[in-house]
C-alpha cells in the first residue's frame, strides 16, 4: 500500500460517524416558587455568607479549614486524578512515536586456509523510529476523551460540594460551642441560685420552721443541676473536638475565644427562585456532568463492537559501523495498515454496552433525585428559618411567664400558703425555660446556615 493510499484511507476513516445520540438533559418539573416565604429580596446569598455573622473568629476558622481540612484536600487530589485520566484518554487521539537502537557484536571461529582456525568478529548497529495511529472510526476515542473531561468537570463540582458542606459544618459547630457556653453560664447561675435556696432552707430547718422534706427536695435539685453542668461541659468538649478535626487539627489543647451567641449578628436571608438551584448547587451540576459522561461511555461501549483500523510507519537504519549506519545503503522504510473486527466474544461486548446504558439510566434517575432533594432541602430550610424565629419568640415569652410564676409562688411559700414542692416546680420551670431560649437561639442560627447551604451558598460558580 502506498503512502498516498494510506493517507486517503486515513482521511476517509476520520470522517466516520460516531455512534450514539446527542445528549439531552432530562426534564425535571421545577416549581415556580417556594411554599415557605420569608422577608427577603430574592437574591442569592453572597459567596462568603459566613461573614454576615460579623465574627472575625469564624472568618479565621473558615480560612483555616479551607487550607487544612482533610476531606477538602482529598477532593483536590480527586481533581488531579481526573486531570491525569483526561490526559490519558486524550492521548489515544494522537499518533504514538517510539524509537529504538541497538548494537550487536559476534565472535565466531572458522577454518583457516592453511589449517587451524581463526577468530572472526562482526559488529552491527541498528536504529529505528516508528509511528502508529489508531483511526477513530466510530468516535470511540473522542467519546472517551470527552467522558474523561466531563468527569474532570464533575470532580471540580465535587470539590465545591465538599467546600460548601465544610463551611456549613464549621459554622454550625462553632455556633454549637457558643450555645453550650451560654447554657453552661446559665447552668452555673442556676446552680448558684439553687445552692443559695438550699442554704436558706437549712437555716429555716434549724429554726424549726420547715421539715427535712423540703431540704431533701432542694438537695436533689442541686444535685441534678450539678449533673447537668457536667453533661454540658462534656458536650462542649465534644463540639470543640469536632471543630478541631474540621480544621485539620488534633483535638488536644484546642479551644476558641468566643463566649456567647449574643455577640454575633444574624444576617439577612434570601433564597432566590427554584430554577436557580439547577445552576447554583454544585451537587446538581456534578450529577448532570456524571450523566453526560455516562452517555459518552455508551458510545465507547458501542464502538467496541465495530472494526478498528491501525496505521503504522517505520524508518530503520542498519550498518556494520557507525558511519555506515547513516549511509543510504542502510536505510529502510515500512508502512502498514491493519483492520480488525470482533467476530465472537461470547456476549462480552454486548454485555459491556448493556452495562453502559444501564449506568446511564441509573445516573439519569440520580440526577433527577438530586434536584428533588435540593428542592426539599431548600424548602425545609426556609420552613425551619421561619419556625425558629417564632419558636424563639415563644420561648422568650415562656421564660417571662415562668419567672413571674416563680415570683408569685415564692411569695406565697414565704407566707405559708403553699408547700415548697410548688416552689421547686416553679424553680425547675424557670431553669428549663432559660435553657429552651438558648437552644431556640442556636436553632435560629443553624437554620440560617442550613438555608445558605441548601441554596449553594459559598460557591462562585453562578
Amino acid at each position: 500500500m502506498t503512502i498516498h493510499a494510506l493517507a486517503f484511507l486515513g482521511l476517509a476513516c476520520l470522517t466516520g460517524c460516531a455512534l450514539g445520540p446527542n445528549y439531552v438533559k432530562p426534564e425535571v418539573p421545577i416549581p415556580a416558587d417556594w411554599e415557605s416565604r420569608i422577608d427577603a429580596s430574592g437574591i442569592w446569598p453572597d459567596a462568603r455568607w459566613w461573614q454576615g455573622f460579623r465574627s472575625e473568629e469564624l472568618d479565621r476558622l473558615i480560612g483555616e479549614a479551607t487550607e487544612n481540612n482533610l476531606d477538602l484536600n482529598a477532593a483536590y487530589a480527586r481533581i488531579l486524578q481526573a486531570q491525569a485520566q483526561a490526559k490519558i484518554a486524550g492521548a489515544a487521539l494522537l499518533p504514538s512515536l517510539n524509537t529504538s537502537g541497538g548494537f550487536d557484536r559476534n565472535w565466531a571461529t572458522r577454518a583457516a586456509t592453511r589449517g587451524g582456525t581463526s577468530l572472526v568478529v562482526s559488529s552491527s548497529y541498528q536504529a529505528s523510529i516508528g509511528a502508529s495511529y489508531q483511526v477513530d472510526l466510530f468516535g470511540a476515542n473522542e467519546a472517551d476523551r470527552q467522558s474523561a473531561l466531563t468527569r474532570l468537570e464533575a470532580s471540580r463540582y465535587d470539590l465545591e460540594t465538599v467546600a460548601i458542606t465544610l463551611y456549613s459544618d464549621v459554622s454550625s459547630t462553632y455556633f454549637q460551642v457558643l450555645s453550650l457556653r451560654d447554657r453552661l453560664r446559665l447552668a452555673g447561675e442556676t446552680l448558684r441560685i439553687a445552692t443559695d435556696v438550699l442554704a436558706v432552707l437549712e437555716r429555716r430547718r434549724a429554726e424549726g420552721l420547715i421539715s427535712d422534706l423540703e431540704v431533701s427536695q432542694q438537695r436533689s435539685a442541686v444535685a441534678s443541676q450539678r449533673a447537668n453542668l457536667v453533661s454540658l461541659q462534656q458536650a462542649e468538649r465534644v463540639a470543640l473536638d469536632a471543630l478541631a478535626v474540621l480544621l485539620g487539627r488534633t483535638p488536644q489543647g484546642f479551644s476558641v475565644e468566643g463566649r456567647s451567641l449574643a455577640n454575633l449578628t444574624l444576617p439577612g436571608l434570601a433564597a432566590g427562585l427554584p430554577a436557580g438551584l439547577l445552576q447554583r448547587r454544585p451537587d446538581i451540576r456534578r450529577a448532570e456532568a456524571n450523566l453526560r459522561a455516562a452517555g459518552l461511555d455508551t458510545i465507547g461501549a458501542r464502538a467496541a463492537r465495530f472494526p478498528s483500523l491501525d496505521l503504522s510507519a517505520q524508518r530503520g537504519l542498519q550498518g556494520a559501523t557507525l558511519p555506515a549506519l547513516f549511509s543510504a545503503s542502510g536505510l529502510s522504510y515500512g508502512f502498514g495498515a491493519s483492520l480488525a473486527a470482533p467476530l465472537f466474544q461470547g456476549g462480552r461486548l454486548e454485555g459491556g454496552e448493556d452495562a453502559a446504558r444501564a449506568r446511564f439510566q441509573e445516573l439519569m434517575e440520580t440526577y433527577r433525585a438530586t434536584i428533588l432533594a435540593a428542592f426539599r432541602d431548600t424548602e425545609d430550610a426556609l420552613s425551619a428559618t421561619d419556625t425558629s424565629d417564632r419558636r424563639l419568640e415563644l420561648a422568650r415569652e415562656a421564660l417571662d411567664q415562668a419567672r413571674e410564676a416563680f415570683r408569685i409562688v415564692e411569695a406565697r411559700f414565704r407566707a405559708g400558703s403553699v408547700d415548697f414542692i410548688n416552689v421547686l416546680d416553679a424553680q425547675r420551670t424557670v431553669f428549663q425555660a432559660n435553657d429552651a431560649v438558648v437552644q431556640a437561639a442556636l436553632d435560629r442560627y443553624t437554620a440560617v446556615v442550613n438555608l445558605y447551604t441548601a441554596v449553594g451558598g459559598g460557591w462562585d460558580g453562578v
